[in-house]
């Protein structure tokens, strides 16, 4: 004990003398280490539950993850890679780099994983790569500190959220855009590697969606030279050299390989889905809207808009715009990428999903220099709002496995069917905890530089890690092609010819997968020879429509809650009468009963 040398009497130790043996003391040195690392901890962490959460535990979905898996079941079962085929037909919308990518992904899983499962974990790789090259692209341009800001505001767009765990071709995209913007982002420092990194993230877009990648940034790299003198440089221009080297291969070997295989498939590709679908004159996708993408991205990119739009005016303000490749390098691109959505005649929310990267990363710079009072109350904003959203999810669950099936919420209504038998899910529950204590936990964080998008993306993933816990068997249900295409399976031998009328691809490659038939299409059941007829119509437009002439209906069905998309089945009214001829004589392992008319 010490003590005083005047005196004699012993010294006690004032609050802040107590504090600092207390922060010294054995027990306590892990506690206080912890916290020092929480900000890069939690990060991590948060990225990890937000890439996998809600991956693996459910049948592909419709639009988009049910006819994307068609494709990468053709690879599985031929090895065929060449031509991107769904269901017996080729399917010439997209190169083959994510089925690829996808199928051996399920094929190296199918011991742990169910297929469809195993090739979506393509897309959380895809989406972690892109994370990753965002990370270092915000090093690059902004310093060590904006990788955690970057990477936190993309997770926590709107956006995002769903099309980060789908299976589909466009995390592919994301990923290429996010390794060129990082090549770009090394150009006026490192030819060789910016170059590289450049031309290969050009060739992964291109290998995922065709020539929209190639197009966006085609124009940015124009662009940039005449915006400003600090892009119109010999280094500048040896990147791009090096670039379109490394972009080669990418560009010239699966087209190729198609041309030489199947020239019919290569010019339905190349004129039809990449100028035909810009333009509009091939009819494809959806149709574009006025002011369609001004109107979406104030949701889509939302927080990342306002911080980007934040970003530029503080340099436009200060006068720093000009002299700062970065801040203009990644204005340019998000132009660029505005202009070519804009223009094209089919639009969806997806398509924007790459321009998150350039926003995001202005966004992280943004952040940094915005009064604490301001991150302050966004924080407590970004608690109310997920913390009432996740409080939610556990009441519909919990009162869903109270009662054993789900309870009558408005909102929910119109999407989820009401038959469904709720239970108890010991991992789902587990998951759910984990997803809301992960938030819980990153509120200590206090002084952090990035305690408001830490705060907001824990948010986020809490909500969407609650919600593909503790509702995703119910959703699955609703979502999944399961249940009617085995209905019809077991209707219909096996390998029997089936005529189709209105089915969609993604009814198309679900039917393939679940009941093993592949159908040909016809617009009109006498056109086949088959004995059996499957027709897909809508209840709003067709689905009262009359039996065709000499068949008869054996099945009739939808999706659990579906309202819209309805499946009939029809076999020729000679089959009918064989099988109930020999029914009186009472033969076994008819492939329908009288009594399924």
């Amino acid at each position: 004990m010490r003590v005083a040398p005047e005196s004699g009497l012993p010294i006690r130790p004032g609050p802040s003398a107590f504090r600092l043996s207390l922060a010294t003391s054995v027990w306590a040195r892990p506690f206080v280490a912890t916290r020092a690392r929480i900000p890069a901890a939690v990060t991590l962490l948060i990225v990890l539950t937000y890439l996998f959460s809600g991956v693996i535990g459910h049948d592909p979905w419709k639009q988009d993850e049910a006819y994307t898996f068609g494709m990468v079941l053709h690879i599985l079962d031929t090895g065929d890679w060449v031509v991107p085929t769904l269901a017996g037909q080729p399917f010439m919308e997209k190169p083959p780099l994510f089925y690829i990518v996808a199928a051996l992904a399920a094929s190296a899983l199918s011991d742990w994983l169910s297929l469809h499962d195993g090739a979506r974990l393509a897309g959380t790789f895809f989406i972690g790569t892109g994370l990753f090259f965002t990370a270092a692209a915000a090093r690059r341009l902004y310093g060590i500190a904006a990788m955690a800001r970057s990477v936190l505001i993309m997770i926590g767009c709107f956006g995002m959220l769903v099309h980060a765990h789908e299976m589909i071709t466009d995390t592919a995209l994301f990923a290429g855009f996010a390794v060129a913007i990082f090549g770009l982002a090394q150009a006026t420092t490192n030819r060789i590697r910016g170059g590289i990194a450049l031309g290969t993230g050009v060739g992964i877009g291109f290998m995922a969606k065709g020539l929209v990648e190639p197009a966006m940034l085609g124009l940015a790299c124009i662009l940039l030279p005449l915006i400003s003198p600090l892009w119109r440089t010999r280094l500048y221009a040896k990147v791009l050299g090096i670039a379109s080297l490394a972009a080669l291969p990418w560009l010239l070997i699966w087209p190729t390989a198609l041309y030489l295989r199947n020239p019919d498939a290569f010019a339905a590709w190349f004129w039809v889905n990449n100028f035909g679908r810009f333009s509009g004159t091939a009819n494809l996708g959806a149709d574009t809207e006025p002011w369609y993408y001004t109107r979406t991205l104030l949701w889509f990119a939302f927080p990342a808009l306002p911080l980007a739009a934040l970003s530029l005016w503080q340099r436009f303000r200060s006068g720093s715009l000009r002299s700062d490749p970065g801040t203009l390098l990644l204005a340019t691109i998000a132009s660029s990428m505005l202009i070519v959505l804009a223009t094209a005649a089919t639009a969806r929310s997806l398509y924007a999903l790459p321009l998150l990267i350039p926003l995001s990363l202005l966004a992280g710079e943004a952040i940094n220099n915005l009064p604490a009072r301001v991150l302050r109350s966004a924080s407590l904003v970004a608690a109310l709002l997920f913390l009432l959203l996740s409080l939610l999810v556990w009441a519909v669950w919990i009162t869903g496995v109270w009662q054993g099936h789900p309870p009558d919420v408005v909102i929910l209504r119109d999407y989820l069917p009401r038959e469904f038998p709720f239970r108890f899910q010991f991992g789902f529950f587990i998951s759910a905890v984990f997803c809301t204590g992960l938030w819980a936990y990153s509120w200590l964080c206090r002084r952090s530089a990035i305690i408001a998008p830490l705060r907001w993306a824990a948010g986020m993933t809490m909500v969407w890690g609650v919600a593909m816990s503790l509702l995703l068997p119910w959703i699955d249900h609703a979502k999944s092609f399961r249940a009617p295409f085995s209905t019809i399976a077991a209707l219909i031998p096996v390998r029997e010819c089936v005529a189709a009328l209105g089915l969609g691809e993604p009814q198309r490659g679900m039917l393939h997968y679940f009941a093993g038939i592949v159908t040909s299409a016809v617009n009109n059941p006498d056109d086949s020879s088959c004995d059996y007829f499957l027709v897909q119509t809508n209840k709003s437009r067709d689905r009262d429509r009359a039996a065709p002439p000499g068949w008869s209906p054996i099945w009739s069905g939808a999706r659990a809650g579906e309202k819209q998309e309805h499946f009939t089945v029809y076999a020729r009214n000679e089959l009918i009468e064989a099988s109930a001829l020999i029914e009186d004589f009472g033969s076994v392992g008819l492939p329908f009963s009288i009594a399924d008319q």
